[in-house]
């Protein structure tokens, strides 16, 4: 037997014309883009990897600078008419679709960039929370070295954290407080969820959602919502590598498998199950591997404080 726990609106006219180009995110000046670069190749190639903090900061250097000759070379970014965002592989994105009174700059000062995160810091998955210290402590230590320096401006990176306790419902006024009221120039969120439920308002108001904790399917989507990237490998994917170890390995099981997966009632879970059962449903071994799924309902736990 084997017992494997499976996971616990159009917007912004993004364009993705070659139907090659990864969902990219560019805004005043900045680009985030997948894609190796001179660096990472050489690590990939078998390279030593760095050995320290110093080291590591000099790969990035180096990474970010030839990010950077893209970009330029390409002539990636704002057109002169302020209509359209090039990137990568002819996609595009037509800033004419934004919201009126947007600005490439809201939440951006001479001196500061604000930055909203809404994530669990209690309930049952108040252990992300790290995630965003993290965030906080790095940026502070960046800040202090005054590193965020770009057209002769030296800025530093403000994270603001908001609670959502892994609850959407909660997750949805947050993220308005954060774009409405605090004005951030992009938000983090973090959970299945919560990013499903704010990336059609964040698309529709052209504010960049960077990183989301979450491999839901739907993200990684240029076209519909070109202003959310993805920071996991998609939860389709990993249950496709799951399936496909478990063909690999049958004849070690006698064969035949069991298989049972307790998964979280959330889209979260419920994306793993669907490709989970999709794959098996294919496989040339569907007969030889029962397939149970049962879903659980977290319990509360005590918020965490600071």
């Amino acid at each position: 037997m084997v017992v494997a726990g499976l996971g616990g609106a159009s917007a912004c006219g993004g364009d993705d014309s070659s139907g090659e180009g990864a969902a990219t995110t560019q805004q005043a000046g900045a680009s985030t883009t997948a894609g190796g670069t001179a660096g990472s190749e050489a690590v990939q190639k078998g390279a030593a990897a760095p050995t320290s903090m110093e080291g590591w900061e000099a790969l990035w250097k180096n990474e970010r600078a030839a990010i950077v000759k893209r970009i330029k070379d390409n002539h990636w970014g704002k057109s002169a008419d302020g209509r359209t965002l090039t990137g990568p592989e002819g996609f595009t994105i037509d800033l004419s679709k934004c919201t009126a009174g947007w600005s490439d700059t809201e939440g951006t000062t001479d001196t500061d960039i604000k930055i909203g995160f809404t994530l669990p810091q209690s309930g049952p998955a108040a252990e992300g929370a790290g995630i965003g210290y993290a965030q906080e402590a790095l940026f502070a230590h960046y800040n202090a070295d005054k590193v965020f320096t770009d057209h002769g401006k030296t800025r530093s990176v403000t994270m603001i954290l908001r609670d959502d306790g892994y609850d959407a419902a909660r997750t949805i006024p947050l993220v308005d407080e954060l774009i409405d009221s605090q004005k951030v120039f992009a938000i983090e969120t973090a959970g299945s969820p919560s990013v499903l439920r704010t990336y059609d308002k964040l698309n529709q108001r052209c504010i960049p959602q960077v990183m989301p904790s979450s491999g839901h399917p739907a993200l990684g989507d240029p076209v519909n919502h070109p202003w959310t990237t993805s920071s996991s490998m998609s939860y389709a994917t990993e249950a496709v590598m799951w399936g496909a170890f478990l063909e690999k390995h049958l004849d070690e099981f006698g064969g035949k498998a069991k298989v049972v997966s307790l998964r979280i009632n959330s889209d979260f879970g419920a994306s793993y199950n669907s490709a989970f059962e999709a794959y098996l449903a294919s496989s040339e071994h569907k007969d030889d591997i029962e397939y149970k799924s049962v879903t659980f309902e977290p319990p509360p736990r005590p918020s965490r404080t600071r």
